[in-house]
């Protein structure tokens, strides 16, 4: 996965940020929904924050949290103790799972401050979701707004037609699913979140 991120240091990261994503996980989860019994995938885990907050919310059948980076992936597993997740190295923007082998696919601040191609994760994100599933996604607005993202996100709700037929571009083929987005209510400088039903 193509990424603008330089992960270098994850004790740095979490000083920088898991401050942060702590607080937002629960909200984001919240948002999201979560069920006992669910299969879940997190992309783009970073060193645990949200990883560790869906392991508390509910009795998951599966966990697998996935990120580029091998240095939080290191670090949230050597946190990790006895619960039951599956860490793995993985690209975002080309899951090896097959189709419809969640019910949820979950991301939290990764799109589309690290990636330069958002979409593709998407794209991805809906394909391993099984039909009904959600994917949603949560990611920083900055005070004032962010025009760049705010224009892709409002865009892909609106033309959610546009937006599957770059799945399906990305997807070379494979079966397609349309999503409905829905937007929470939010503030400048709140966390954006976006999420869908497959």
């Amino acid at each position: 996965m193509p990424t603008m991120f330089n992960s270098r240091d994850a004790d740095n990261y979490e000083k920088l940020m898991g401050r942060w994503s702590r607080r937002l996980a629960p909200l984001f989860i919240e948002h999201a929904g979560i069920a006992r019994g669910e299969e879940v995938l997190e992309v783009g885990c970073g060193t645990r924050s949200l990883t560790f907050a869906l392991a508390a919310a509910a009795a998951l059948g599966g966990l697998t949290a996935i990120d580029y980076s091998p240095i939080y992936l290191a670090a949230a597993q050597t946190k990790a103790g006895e619960r039951s997740i599956r860490f793995e190295q993985g690209d975002g923007c080309a899951l090896r799972f097959p189709d419809a082998s969640f019910d949820r696919a979950l991301s939290m601040l990764v799109l589309p401050s690290v990636l330069p191609h958002p979409e593709l994760m998407i794209a991805e994100m809906r394909r391993v979701t099984r039909p009904g599933g959600v994917v949603a996604a949560a990611f920083w607005d900055s005070p004032g707004g962010t025009p760049h993202q705010r224009m892709l996100w409002d865009i892909a709700a609106v033309l959610d037609d546009a937006a599957r037929a770059a799945r399906d571009r990305t997807c070379r083929g494979r079966s397609t699913r349309r999503a409905r987005w829905r937007g929470c209510g939010r503030k400048p400088g709140s966390p954006t979140s976006i999420s869908g039903h497959c």
